[in-house]
């Protein structure tokens, strides 16, 4: 029989949306936790009880400068580049980070703005932080390649949101339809449900994230006109100065601190870090950036910038100055950046960063529910797709499902328990804290592939569940604070990000108090006979 375009759709948008399925959860379960990346890091690096940094005056903040650049002086003269952020509320010290040559490893300390010492790790929680998850949403840590395969994911979210209005003729039913203790049924209404009701969210985020990205997917007209130099297409773009290539002729970047306060007057607000290209070289460049104004720019939907000013670091000459929220480009750019604060939502404060909150978990829902009817769906009806080997395949399929929802949930709020338990002090701390995570989440990836699908499912959320409620706990037996601390010093960046993890342990007890009650149902009566004594998840 030929297949009708609607069932040629329904083909696609199960396929298709298969196998890319735990991609697509881990990038939407990330990058919305990654909408709270500055609260959650502020609670990883402990940063409630600490006593908000005074103000730096000018003369205090080229004083700081200076002790900066006496110590990468010392330390790297000849870098590729040293970036310094200068003390701010967020962080009274000196942040140094610095590569001595490119593709070497960056380097970073911390020292005091006034002495200009080092001061020892064991006096800060050095992490990642919330940026951990922004980095896993766009990339998954691995640089370029990861970049590709969130692009090749995207489109396969988009090819499936399409494809899933085509198979939902009765698309407004759906959205009104829930039959709750159906098995196959409610999987597929809670399917439909949250995808109508995020449809909207979901063609924008997924849209405007391949959009950001515009020049990595489609390089060619600078591969064409730049020979591949994106800083020479950009510098030329945005009407900026132009790179300036290593000359490989010695010279000495020039005291810093007397150009701070001209960078400060250009801008008309305070500097928040400087960075020097190719410092020891003929060819260096400072560029001095602000800080970002909360109450100036936290709403603004397009151009949203620090400003920055760039000067010829042998000379001092002052080459650029781009004041804040002002854009560069025309309407290509300013459209780009449309698009990048509708992803990254970079306007409307926290009333919105909610609003996003609950649609990408909505999202994350969606594929989820859609995983798990796949499995369900074909364990009912006895489907033999793969073959001989559909059990095997199958059996994969579920321990996916397990190690790409519940599993990487898990790892989650693990990576919060690792930033407690990890000594201070020690080396790269904040790419230990990583390396345990993906730990974590291989470890629920074998332990799904080693038992039955069923108690596979109901031992992570226990675990998950229990992580959850005993983040509070662990907090206070590591670092002497708590919730109600917090809440008592208005710290509502710590007091949220544990009130939204016990609200998370709560659902997942109710998930592991709903499986439990299928797991014995399971054990007086299988449903589905054969070499899966498990069950399946229905």
């Amino acid at each position: 029989m030929k297949s009708t375009f609607r069932q040629s759709m329904a083909w696609l948008h199960t396929w298709g949306g298969l196998w890319l399925t735990w991609v697509l959860f881990a990038i939407f379960l990330t990058g919305t936790l990654g909408v709270f990346d500055d609260a959650i890091s502020h609670w990883m690096r402990d940063k409630g009880r600490a006593e908000a940094a005074p103000a730096l005056d000018a003369e205090a903040r080229a004083g700081a400068l200076r002790a900066a650049q006496a110590f990468l002086a010392r330390e790297a003269p000849q870098a590729e580049f040293w970036s310094i952020g200068l003390p701010g509320e967020e962080d009274p010290a000196l942040q140094l980070f610095w590569q001595r040559d490119e593709g070497q490893p960056v380097e970073n300390r911390r020292l005091d703005p006034v002495s200009g010492e080092v001061l020892p790790r064991s006096q800060v929680r050095e992490t990642e932080g919330g940026h951990h998850f922004v980095h896993m949403h766009f990339e998954f840590h691995a640089g370029k390649a990861g970049i590709w395969l969130v692009g090749i994911a995207t489109l396969a979210m988009l090819v499936a949101l399409v494809s899933g209005i085509v198979v939902h003729k009765k698309i407004f039913t759906d959205f009104f339809t829930f039959r709750p203790g159906k098995g196959q049924r409610s999987w597929l209404d809670g399917h439909n449900a949250l995808g109508v009701l995020t449809l909207p969210f979901l063609f924008m985020i997924t849209y405007t994230g391949l959009i950001i990205f515009w020049a990595t997917y489609m390089p060619a007209g600078i591969l064409a006109r730049y020979d591949g130099d994106r800083e020479a297409f950009f510098s030329a773009l945005t009407e900026g100065p132009a790179p300036r290539p290593e000359q490989h002729v010695a010279a000495t970047v020039l005291p810093m601190s007397p150009l701070l306060p001209v960078a400060e007057q250009a801008l008309a607000r305070e500097a928040a870090f400087v960075v020097v290209n190719h410092a020891g070289d003929r060819s260096a460049a400072i560029r001095v950036f602000g800080r970002f104004d909360p109450d100036a720019d936290s709403d603004r939907l397009v151009g949203r910038s620090s400003g920055r000013v760039q000067f010829d670091a042998v000379s001092g000459e002052l080459l650029d100055v781009q004041r804040p929220n002002t854009t560069r480009g025309g309407e290509v750019l300013a459209v780009q950046r449309t698009m990048n604060a509708l992803h990254f939502v970079r306007f409307g404060g926290y009333p919105l960063k909610w609003l996003y909150f609950i649609s990408g978990m909505a999202g994350a829902a969606m594929l989820a529910t859609g995983a798990i009817l796949f499995v369900v769906k074909r364990r009912r009806r006895g489907d033999e797709a793969f073959g001989a080997a559909t059990p095997r395949v199958m059996r994969v399929i579920e321990a996916l499902n397990v190690a790409g929802i519940v599993g990487l949930g898990l790892s989650c709020v693990a990576y919060l328990w690792i930033n407690r338990l990890l000594p201070l002090g020690i080396d790269a701390r904040a790419a230990w804290e990583i390396r345990l995570f993906f730990a974590v989440w291989l470890l629920s990836l074998l332990h799904a592939g080693l038992r039955p699908p069923l108690r596979a499912w109901s031992e992570q959320l226990l675990a998950a569940a229990l992580l959850c409620l005993g983040l509070p706990l662990v907090n206070a037996l590591s670092t002497g604070d708590h919730l109600l601390a917090a809440l008592l010093r208005d710290d509502w960046e710590s007091a949220g990000v544990e009130l939204t993890v016990l609200a998370f342990g709560i659902l997942f007890v109710l998930a592991w108090r709903r499986l439990r009650a299928r797991l014995h149902a399971v054990a007086v009566a299988p449903l589905i006979p054969g070499p899966d004594r498990g069950g399946a998840l229905t």
